[in-house]
């Protein structure tokens, strides 16, 4: 698999392009791949060297989404969140990533990328490394819990042997909104009532996960590289 395409991220400013140019973003949705893991191994690898150097506090950095489920069907690209302690520390990972890594691996920050409690990071120029997304959370702030919670709600109720079944259901429902779904956020917004679903079976209550889409103000037929 060419782990380089790009899914249905793009990274272009919108001034890069006219109104009639600008690129719409098309979903990539491609079976389980076993390198995922390796990848994630990699990339958190470098991430720890950016941030020790630069004196970064963090708690963990994590695999999220679906490329962090064993046999689920995902766009190919590594989400990995980055756990930080306050403000201040997401500030300075943030700075991290942007100056640390070499010129052609350096990342751009994308401000919360349309989701409220998260910092939205991605590789400047993606033909040097593996299609990712990185999140960092600042696990002082109520909406950047919120976020991790549901992060790892998904991924471990996902994993369990007791869900394979809805983990099959929702790899097909990806697979179909991706040739649907005219961009990345009406494609992610579709899938609200499959993830309702999965949030419910671990435990989660409808408020809360009301709570959780709230965070989401993200707006279908965007050019943003969410």
């Amino acid at each position: 698999m060419d782990v380089d395409r790009p899914g249905f991220q793009i990274d272009l400013a919108p001034s890069d392009f006219s109104e009639e140019e600008v690129p719409i973003p098309s979903v990539t949705v491609v079976e389980y791949d076993l390198q995922w893991p390796d990848q994630f191994q990699r990339i958190a690898e470098k991430l720890r060297s950016y941030l020790d150097y630069c004196g970064a506090k963090y708690l963990v950095i994590e695999h999220v989404g679906s490329t962090a489920v064993p046999g689920l069907a995902a766009k190919p690209n590594i989400d990995i969140t980055i756990e930080v302690p306050d403000a201040r520390n997401a500030e300075i990972a943030k700075e991290a990533l942007i100056h640390e890594p070499p010129p052609e691996e350096h990342y751009r920050c994308f401000g919360d990328g349309g989701i409220r409690g998260r910092i939205s990071m991605k590789p400047h120029d993606r033909s040097f490394v593996p299609t990712q997304s990185v999140y960092i959370i600042d696990t002082n702030n109520t909406d950047g819990r919120l976020v991790m919670r549901c992060h790892r709600a998904l991924r471990d109720t996902l994993r369990m042997p007791e869900h394979e079944r809805l983990k099959m259901e929702y790899g097909q429902i990806k697979a179909e909104l991706a040739s649907t779904s005219r961009d990345g956020v009406e494609y992610g917004q579709s899938k609200n009532p499959i993830i309702r679903r999965i949030l419910r079976a671990a435990g989660w209550t409808d408020a809360e996960v009301d709570e959780k889409e709230s965070l989401d103000y993200r707006i279908p037929g965007d050019d943003l590289p969410y």
